[in-house]
């Protein structure tokens, strides 16, 4: 070593601030493990530089009278932590490796935390000096005067004479940012921010299939990294430029990702073509496209784009597990594996590679439920990331008469505003809501919605086209002896697959088994089976080992299975939206034609209203649930129940149908109403 320097660590006591361990490690060999402050001055003396792991925000504020007291300038000390994400974009070092602690609860070793950091100092000082002379120089020219950076520069002895950093830039990275992006403006303010955006950027140049990441604690600390990010490689131009005509040219991406030549028009207009160019605009909007009229590849396309240009991440809020599953498994069928679900369905260890891969960044598009916002696991999840857009598919969950069905539906625009305000963005994430119900009253209250929420302004893309190749008739019948003798007939007529949707889940059971017995192999699928039967049912049929499911509306929305050649509704649906989504069902492929029954009885329409009656919450349930709340929260400002235990408070019987549904919905209304503001959801796990 040329000059003198020393690692080291402290260990500190969270609560009183305290110091109960000092380490460090000499250039020369020597080691120190105390706790004695004056000795640890002598064992500073005579060294040049300090060095340490987050030393900077952490260890500086209680050893820095130390150093004072050794004669050591406070503009000599190195922190390997701000250099890791610069150096290897591709696995930052975010916190040294605890591999010798064998208890999470072991007090750590600030000895053996100082050798690491020399070890991880020494890795630095190589992989810097193994970037090219052009990236050397650009990263002096931005970071030599910083606090953060500008001892490590003198201890390694680099710098260069002061060029136009702005042309070394453009020189280095030609052809892969906005030749329009203002270099210039990003040199003088943010000039940490776009050192570790060119970092990165370089990375993914040279290493294509390597995932590389911008840290967590960067985007938290540096929040104009990802607006950065943004305006170099994800804001196509105006004027149009070598990199915007290549990275962000929508048709190249479409032939290169999906194989397509071509967006899909809707009675000879390009809706799909401008939906995905508003996306790559970074534009918020709202499609209006018929149910298998392609929209995945509306909202899939911007994402798969921006994950591989700015490392960007995608999430896709769908309600239905079942859709989740199958666009991922669609997209791995493409070869395309950038995308992946967090939901029910998972085993913990799927669940866990699920998260790995969207902190390590091999993830570019995230599906998860409504309600999976609530969790605060989740919420650090999006925090660690570039978050460039949040799509909701089955918008119209948002409109009036959609409320009941996915209560949750209603907290997106609280959660998005969250985050926002906990990244500091300048900007708000632009979002994109898609669904297949074209009513103008539903196309106003998601409008509205989102206007209120976040102050988006959506440009709507609404489809006018019929699926020409469906065909709708409606059988009138007497009794349910003979609607279960056309069913029977319909399917000996045309054998093809087939969905039969009933309006309860023991009827889908009930009659799956009697189609069976009667040589009709059929499975059943409804919202109350075990989730192992529901998914082995489910990939049956879309594989097609089987012919015929029967189910409620729990099953098919977003299910992408073409050759449903026949969608008989055994039942009534119970609204002519929940009517065109699950008729839309069939005849995906638009070369096939398709049959669409309703079985029509007068007695379907009474069983309806009394399930709506079932379901509709009365003002005094509203009143009881309050009261139970009120109750819980009579000593304390918060309270943290589950709907369960609400309930039971509220006196009603732990056999009332979907209770917990019942008290979330009657909460919404609470909260609706400002009565109390319903938070996150804090789980206890017990032993």
């Amino acid at each position: 070593m040329k000059y003198p320097i020393a690692f080291i660590d402290t260990e500190i006591e969270p609560r009183s601030r305290q110091i109960l361990d000092i380490g460090g490690v000499r250039s020369d060999g020597c080691e120190f493990h105390k706790k004695s402050f004056s000795e640890f001055v002598s064992f500073l003396c005579g060294t040049h530089f300090i060095c340490g792991h987050n030393i900077l925000k952490h260890d500086i504020k209680y050893i820095g009278g130390a150093l004072q007291a050794a004669g050591i300038n406070p503009a000599d000390v190195i922190d390997t932590l701000p250099l890791s994400p610069l150096l290897f974009p591709t696995k930052p070092y975010h916190a040294l490796l605890k591999d010798d602690k064998l208890q999470v609860d072991e007090a750590n070793n600030p000895l053996n935390d100082s050798v690491k950091a020399r070890h991880l100092f020494h890795d630095e000082i190589a992989a810097f000096q193994r970037k090219d002379d052009l990236l050397k120089q650009i990263f002096f020219g931005l970071l030599g005067d910083t606090p953060e950076f500008q001892a490590f520069f003198r201890f390694i002895s680099y710098a260069s004479e002061k060029k136009d950093l702005e042309n070394l830039i453009r020189q280095k990275f030609e052809a892969e940012i906005c030749i329009h992006a203002d270099l210039a403006g990003m040199i003088a303010k943010h000039p940490i921010e776009l050192a570790y955006c060119l970092s990165l950027i370089d990375s993914l140049v040279r290493h294509r299939k390597t995932h590389s990441i911008t840290p967590p604690w960067v985007l938290k600390n540096y929040p104009h990294v990802e607006r950065i990010m943004f305006r170099l490689r994800n804001t196509p131009c105006v004027e149009g430029c070598p990199y915007c005509n290549s990275a962000l040219d929508i048709h190249k991406g479409l032939k290169r990702w999906f194989g397509f030549d071509s967006f899909r028009s809707y009675a000879g207009e390009p809706l799909q073509e401008h939906a995905v160019r508003a996306a790559v605009d970074n534009k918020s909007l709202l499609a209006v496209f018929p149910t298998g009229g392609g929209k995945s590849i509306t909202f899939q396309l911007p994402a798969l784009m921006s994950g591989e240009n700015a490392k960007g991440l995608t999430i896709v809020i769908s309600p239905l597990q079942s859709l989740m599953k199958d666009q991922v498994d669609n997209l791995e069928k493409a070869e395309i594996t950038d995308a992946v679900t967090i939901n029910g369905l998972l085993d913990p260890i799927e669940r866990a590679k699920s998260f790995e891969r969207v902190e390590d960044g091999s993830a570019s598009i995230l599906y998860i439920s409504p309600e999976s916002l609530r969790s605060r696991t989740i919420e650090r999840l999006i925090l660690g990331r570039n978050v460039v857009r949040f799509v909701i598919d089955e918008a119209h969950c948002f409109s009036a008469w959609g409320q009941d069905f996915r209560v949750d539906y209603l907290y997106i625009g609280d959660f998005i505003r969250s985050i926002q305000e906990k990244k500091n963005m300048a900007e708000p994430i632009p979002v994109s809501c898609f669904t297949a119900t074209a009513k103008q009253k539903v196309i106003e209250d998601i409008r509205s919605y989102f206007r209120e929420k976040l102050s988006l302004e959506f440009e709507v893309f609404a489809s006018k086209a019929s699926r020409t190749n469906l065909h709708f008739k409606v059988l009138a019948q007497t009794d349910a002896a003979q609607k279960y003798q056309t069913l029977r007939c319909l399917l000996e007529a045309k054998s093809c697959p087939t969905i039969v949707y009933v309006s309860r889940t023991h009827r889908a059971t009930e009659l799956a088994r009697c189609l069976t017995r009667d040589g009709f192999p059929a499975r059943a699928y409804h919202g109350r089976m075990d989730i192992r039967e529901k998914t082995a049912n489910q990939n049956a049929f879309i594989a097609g080992e089987f012919q015929i499911m029967v189910a409620t509306s729990a099953f098919g929305m977003g299910v992408d299975k073409k050759d449903v050649g026949m969608v008989i509704h055994y039942d009534i649906s119970d609204s002519l939206e929940n009517y065109i989504q699950e008729a839309g069902r069939a005849g995906r492929n638009e070369r096939i034609d398709a049959e669409c029954y309703v079985l029509f009885n007068e007695d379907d329409l009474n069983k309806h209203f009394v399930l709506l009656n079932q379901t509709k919450l009365s003002f005094k349930e509203i009143q009881q649930v309050w009261k139970a709340i009120k109750e819980l929260a009579r000593f304390r400002s918060s309270v943290s129940n589950s709907a369960l235990e609400i309930a039971r408070k509220a006196g009603w019987d732990d056999n009332v149908p979907e209770i917990e549904t019942r008290v979330t919905t009657a909460i919404s209304a609470l909260e609706d109403a400002g009565y109390l503001k319903r938070g996150q959801n804090m789980p206890r796990v017990f032993a």
